[in-house]
């Protein structure tokens, strides 16, 4: 199946399972909930984990749709506060207008609270018995040493200019949920450890061609955003499109790496090198 198509399916797999979930009550933080998580996104994340899932074998949905749509909320959840006045101070998210925008930053900010929370109650409706290891691995992901911290250093008002700050900045605050969606659809399906070594080296370099590549897009669409620090400000345009086909190139090799049955994830990694929204 050509890749795009390959993608649409699995988004409507994912989009299917998210609206059963989220329809589970209609209080107000769940209206919210539902407005940034339903109709919007590409679902990357629940896609690698759930091809990751296949390519290795795994075969019930009952494991691992729980856990892809669990990392989407996480997901979701940053981008709630990514956008919130104290932060990035967005006004508009996925074709319209941002959570605290809407509901008032307050309801906004139960919102992603509540994504989060409800996240991790969904990774364990998981009927794997991996699915405390996943836990564990994607609460180390998102918290303070992980997708926290690097929003704590994408606010900061004196960043360093530098490709280390930079590099550290995009790991933790895109690069790790990229590749912990690989690495939860791999441990689930029970690889063994060294297919999951290969894939983890091979996400983490997806994550960052991922960032790269969204940094490209929003100077071609927005152009430079002041006091925002991105691969085209540091390096320009040019040496960040270098940098993002390295990426891609150490990624496809990795997960060459972890075997022939990865090919769907050397695809994705094409898709992305060469999208242009």
């Amino acid at each position: 199946m050509e890749i795009e198509a390959l993608l649409r399916e699995k988004k409507r797999i994912i989009d299917d399972a998210l609206k059963g979930y989220l329809a589970e009550d209609d209080t107000p933080i769940f209206t919210a909930m539902r407005y940034s998580v339903i109709d919007g996104g590409k679902r990357i994340r629940p896609i690698l984990c759930l091809l990751t899932y296949e390519a290795s074998g795994g075969r019930d949905f009952d494991e691992i749709i729980p856990i892809a749509c669990g990392i989407e909320m996480i997901h979701c959840y940053s981008l709630i506060h990514d956008d919130l006045p104290c932060m990035d101070n967005d006004d508009f998210r996925r074709g319209k207008p941002t959570s605290h925008r809407v509901f008032g930053e307050g309801v906004a900010t139960l919102a992603g609270d509540g994504l989060f929370a409800f996240a991790f109650e969904l990774l364990s409706r998981s009927k794997s018995d991996q699915k405390l290891r996943v836990i564990a691995d994607l609460a180390r992901i998102t918290g303070p040493k992980g997708i926290v911290a690097g929003q704590e250093m994408d606010i900061r008002e004196k960043k360093e200019l530098t490709p280390s700050f930079l590099r550290k900045t995009h790991f933790r605050k895109t690069a790790l949920l990229i590749t912990g969606s690989i690495r939860a659809g791999a441990i689930i399906a029970r690889v063994d450890d060294s297919i999951l070594t290969n894939l983890t080296r091979g996400g983490e370099a997806l994550g960052m061609l991922f960032q790269i590549t969204d940094d490209l897009l929003d100077v071609r669409e927005k152009g430079s955003e002041e006091n925002r620090l991105t691969y085209p400000l540091l390096y320009g345009i040019d040496r960040s499109r270098f940098r993002a086909r390295r990426y891609a190139d150490r990624a496809r090799y990795y997960f060459h790496r972890a075997g022939e049955v990865y090919q769907v994830l050397k695809e994705i990694t094409t898709f992305i090198l060469n999208r242009d929204r």
